[in-house]
């Protein structure tokens, strides 16, 4: 079972199928210290195994902030190449790889700020909903720095490459309108309703079936990468790991019974 207590930067809770990352550094805009970051780690790191408990994550953040991006605090520009490449690498490797991989729906409820590295967060789930006070940038090269977080991977794929140079090359802040036009965000909700809002589009999902899902997610992130002839294969093996799914025979069932579907995620 999933421990959801013991965590000092973070609030995290189980309900309904449905695990909630809040990301708990208000006084400082929910930037990424090194604690934020080790306690995302942990909970991502967790997840995976416990997948009869957790059919789909929302990730936001407390008080007026999604996340302001890296914690300014503990950058040291001294600090020596590698040391900085290694830390770079882990993030990656225990925080935005396993957010993007999970093979359930995450959902990010963008309330606030997302900058930087926050932004990147926010980039690697699934679908986004934004409050309509919500500001967001590629803030890095402001503060003199490269992308990381995976956004050079991310952002491209989402606005296309132009726009994406653009925003990088300038780190302009974007209101919640841009923000949907450009496709970062799904949808603009105001402020008061976002949470309900994001949380109902996730519960749905969690009520979903899970294998189907995850296969769809998957099938999607490796588009980018196949050929359509790779891609036949994939789904179709894809289909098969579905069709053999608790969920699938339910769904039939449903549909010959005339009934709404109840999923269990088998």
């Amino acid at each position: 079972m999933l421990s959801t207590v013991g965590y000092e930067t973070l609030i995290f809770t189980v309900e309904d199928g449905l695990a909630t990352i809040t990301l708990n550094r208000p006084e400082a805009l929910n930037a990424l210290n090194q604690q934020l970051k080790d306690e995302l780690a942990d909970v991502l790191r967790a997840l995976p195994s416990n997948r009869d408990e957790v059919r789909a994550v929302l990730l936001t953040g407390a008080g007026r902030a999604f996340s302001a991006g890296g914690d300014i605090v503990q950058m040291d520009p001294g600090r020596g190449a590698e040391v900085t490449r290694q830390r770079m690498t882990r993030l990656l490797r225990e925080v935005l790889i396993p957010l993007a991989r999970q093979e359930v729906p995450v959902v990010a409820a963008v309330n606030g700020h997302a900058h930087g590295l926050g932004l990147s967060l926010a980039l690697a789930c699934d679908v986004a909903f934004a409050a309509r006070s919500a500001v967001l940038s590629m803030a890095f090269v402001r503060v003199g720095l490269a992308p990381d977080g995976g956004a050079s991977y991310f952002l491209p794929r989402v606005v296309g490459v132009r726009r994406a140079k653009e925003l990088m090359l300038t780190g302009r802040r974007l209101d919640a309108e841009e923000a949907l036009a450009l496709g970062l965000v799904n949808e603009v909700v105001e402020d008061e309703q976002l949470l309900a809002r994001a949380r109902s589009f996730a519960r749905e999902l969690a009520q979903g079936p899970t294998v189907a899902l995850g296969a769809a997610k998957r099938l999607i992130d490796q588009s980018w990468l196949s050929s359509l002839e790779d891609m036949a294969q994939l789904e179709a093996y894809a289909q098969a790991l579905a069709m053999s799914s608790e969920d699938h025979r339910e769904g039939i069932a449903a549909f010959r019974e005339k009934r709404a579907a109840k999923f269990t995620g088998g």
